[in-house]
């Protein structure tokens, strides 16, 4: 019965090792395909970038693999936990697609939707030999990440020309409303703004005309203040050069 008992454990012992070892997806057995790493991605999918780890029978692999494009698009592959057979990996800012682990005669596809930035337990097709063959290449495949929404921005040198004044019209504010009613607090008068006896009080299209005496903290706050009124300037808080969607 202890014999039993023990034989029992090892089988748990080596199924709970080979679950520890699967990569997140089922893998699907592809031909071999010739012509390089982009003729494999094209194989398998659409994907705008592709790079190929050669030499796996030269030693480990693991490692970090940067890759930068004619593009300028970049991407950092890292391999880990290599043994020949098995291995890890993840992938850094950009997350992969597919993943081709070649051995034998044939390969394995890791298709990955939505992508992903990393995965283990990754292997070739079995062979004659019940087990996975030996890695002798392994392939990424991807497309660039979408960029976040940052928002969009309307900046101050927008809303202070005189032909863009019917853009205040649906945001509540008025170019003569007083600064300190809105925000609270007069803005600092620059020794210029003293100088030239610019009022403390100032209204909102005062500051907008005369950076040099209220300075650009206001100047800013007013450009905000009206982007994130306005119904068609999707304002988020950051101040996005260039993405105004108003005429």
């Amino acid at each position: 019965m202890k014999t039993k008992a023990l034989f029992i454990s090892l089988i748990m012992l080596l199924a709970l090792s080979t679950i520890g070892m699967a990569a997140s997806v089922t893998p699907v057995v592809i031909p071999n395909q010739p012509g390089g790493e982009v003729a494999e991605c094209d194989a398998v999918g659409d994907f705008l970038y592709a790079y190929k780890i050669d030499g796996w029978d030269e030693g480990s692999k693991n490692g970090t693999y940067p890759v930068v494009f004619e593009d300028g698009h970049a991407n950092n592959i890292v391999i880990s936990n290599s043994d020949g057979t098995y291995f890890d990996w993840s992938a850094s800012p950009n997350s992969i697609g597919a993943v081709i682990v070649k051995g034998g005669n044939s390969a394995n596809l890791f298709f990955y939707d939505p992508q992903v930035f990393s995965d283990s337990g990754l292997y070739s097709p079995v062979n004659n030999s019940g087990n996975p063959a030996e890695v002798s290449h392994v392939t990424f495949c991807w497309n660039p990440d979408p960029k976040e929404d940052e928002g969009e921005w309307c900046s101050p040198g927008y809303w202070r020309q005189p032909q863009h004044l019917d853009s205040w019209a649906v945001t509540g504010y008025s170019p003569t409303d007083s600064f300190s009613s809105i925000f609270g607090y007069e803005p600092t008068l620059s020794k210029l703004g003293v100088t030239n006896g610019a009022t403390a009080n100032p209204t909102l299209w005062e500051v907008l005309q005369a950076p040099q005496f209220y300075g650009g903290d206001a100047f800013n706050a007013v450009g905000d203040l009206l982007s994130r009124a306005h119904p068609d300037v999707n304002f988020q808080g950051t101040r996005v050069p260039d993405s105004c969607p108003l005429n």
